[in-house]
């Protein structure tokens, strides 16, 4: 008990006050109180310091003559650059998709070549159809007729075709090809438009003897030009179908 007692000496036959008032509390005040033993003021928490923030944009609404119930939505210069590099980043995704999407489908048209039916009277190579003709038409007419079949007439693009059309008919018969000079005498083109890049002429060949615009395969493999109005053979090439 922290309190004191002070006796105040009692001088007889004086008035004085009851004998309850002789002690007089002295108590210390809270601050003064020692600490209780083992006990340990527990630590002020750190305040909290408020991070600095840009200031927001300001917020637009639409104007209208009525009550305004569109919700407002403000947006600060952190969330906008935010979503600038969003935007960069889906732009690099949608590449990638459509690289990826590409590269799919060529992958099925690999997949079914492998696995490719041509229509009766056609013979498959390295995923493409080839139809050789029993019948003779002029150049044009045989043209036509590959178009009316979904192809067109055979465009040697490497080694490897140019063997197979050489080695299928076995016959000594002469193929019209998909390659002309129609247009500019000597600048050979084949109906896709391409040059040629690779080509198999026999020898002094071509001579344009006859005005001959349209090329042909003769029995042994070589190339030849012919008037395109002659009627001869041709080969159709078509790609897969499954």
């Amino acid at each position: 008990n922290m309190y004191t007692n002070s006796r105040r000496p009692h001088t007889p036959g004086s008035v004085g006050e009851d004998d309850d008032d002789d002690y007089e509390n002295t108590a210390p005040s809270y601050k003064d109180l020692p600490p209780k033993p083992g006990w340990i003021a527990p630590p002020r928490p750190p305040r909290a310091e408020k991070k600095a923030e840009g200031p927001a944009l300001p917020c637009k609404a639409p104007k209208t003559t009525g009550p305004d119930l569109t919700p407002v939505t403000c947006v600060s210069p952190q969330l906008v650059t935010g979503t600038a590099g969003l935007a960069g980043l889906k732009k690099d995704i949608d590449h990638v998709k459509a690289d990826t999407n590409r590269s799919l489908v060529e992958l099925r048209g690999l997949l079914d070549c492998r696995r490719v039916t041509c229509p009766e009277g056609w013979l498959p190579f390295e995923g493409k159809c080839y139809y050789f003709s029993p019948s003779t038409k002029s150049w044009d007419e045989a043209r036509k007729f590959c178009q009316e079949n979904y192809s067109h007439l055979v465009i040697i693009s490497n080694f490897a075709e140019q063997n197979f059309v050489a080695k299928a008919h076995r016959s000594p018969r002469v193929y019209w090809l998909g390659l002309h000079d129609k247009d500019k005498e000597g600048d050979w083109r084949w109906l896709d438009g391409s040059p040629v890049t690779l080509s198999f002429w026999g020898p002094e060949e071509p001579n344009n003897r006859y005005e001959e615009d349209c090329a042909s395969l003769n029995k042994g493999g070589t190339w030849n030009d012919l008037s395109c109005d002659i009627t001869t053979y041709w080969i159709c090439e078509r790609k897969c179908s499954c």
